[in-house]
């Protein structure tokens, strides 16, 4: 990895992040939240009646919810099988994870040139090779939030990572690789990152 380089990803700019250094936004991750269903039959009859009424309900976009229709209410969602509208089986379920549990998270994100030479992946990889991202994991104690597909199917030079963490310090140990060369060399029998 070389030629590392903050990248300020169209998304920091929406209202879902909030930028509080440079470099660093925070956000509530999303993924314990968006990536399972927990639901339960709304058994409050007058709240469901009222709920059947709305006309606010949308269908679901990703590939978990886009058989539901999903409706926000006082603060708290709702489900319906599409399947099920009109029928006898058409339930109102409550999504049982409290959105102000969602974990705060620190992000940030880096562009650079993957170095193939030194077994990382070519520039017009559409992913990220493992290694030395795995090692920037261990070391920094963060994980990899997004892999921006988008990004690097289109940009055949660079590659792009988004990485977080719960706690921001570590975020800010993180962004010392910027302007830096990161690299893993095998010396004697073990692999070791170099960041110089």
């Amino acid at each position: 990895m070389k030629n590392i380089r903050f990248y300020e990803a169209e998304k920091y700019n929406s209202d879902d992040y909030e930028k509080v250094e440079d470099m660093i936004y925070k956000t509530t991750d999303k993924k314990t939240y968006g990536e399972s269903l927990a639901l339960k039959g709304c058994s409050d009859t007058e709240l469901v009646s009222k709920l059947l009424k709305s006309e606010d309900w949308a269908q679901g976009t990703s590939n978990l919810l886009k058989k539901y229709l999903i409706l926000t209410y006082d603060g708290k969602r709702y489900y319906r099988k599409i399947e099920n509208v009109g029928t006898d089986n058409d339930i109102v379920w409550e999504d049982q994870h409290d959105p102000e549990e969602q974990n705060v998270i620190y992000v940030t994100s880096i562009v650079f040139e993957p170095e193939p030479e030194l077994e990382e992946n070519e520039p017009s990889d559409p992913y990220v090779s493992q290694y030395p991202l795995d090692d920037i994991l261990d070391k920094f104690f963060v994980y990899c939030n997004d892999m921006y597909e988008k990004e690097n199917e289109s940009d055949k030079n660079h590659s792009y990572v988004e990485f977080a963490s719960e706690k921001i310090e570590e975020i800010r140990d993180l962004l010392s690789i910027i302007g830096k060369h990161v690299y893993n060399k095998l010396e004697g029998e073990y692999v070791y990152l170099k960041i110089e």
